[in-house]
């Protein structure tokens, strides 16, 4: 009896904005990797703004770490559920000025 292959779900990937609500901070993974994370107030037409985490790894994680908070970032990445919903692997594109 043939089982039936399961396929696996391509991620949701979104691309998003707001303001930063909570600092950057770096965060130290089990195995060494750069990761940061920060908190935007993300805006959409579609619902009221909601708090938002963004995390980065690498690199990105690097040019997350320059946003302060007040900043508008647009960001995109894989939108996913863990403790809350985040935007894990971002790219941010950081608008400067407030």
């Amino acid at each position: 009896m043939n089982k039936p292959e399961m396929r696996k779900a391509e991620p949701i990937r979104i691309t998003t904005s707001g303001r930063v609500i909570k600092a950057p901070e770096r965060v130290k993974t089990t195995t060494g990797k750069v990761m940061a994370t920060m908190t935007i107030q993300a805006e959409s037409d579609k619902r009221s703004p909601y708090p938002l985490k963004i995390v980065a790894f690498d690199i990105n994680a690097l040019e997350l770490m320059t946003c302060q908070k007040g900043n508008k970032v647009t960001a995109t990445g894989r939108y996913e559920w863990f403790n809350g919903y985040q935007l894990t692997g971002a790219k941010l594109i950081v608008e400067l000025g407030k």
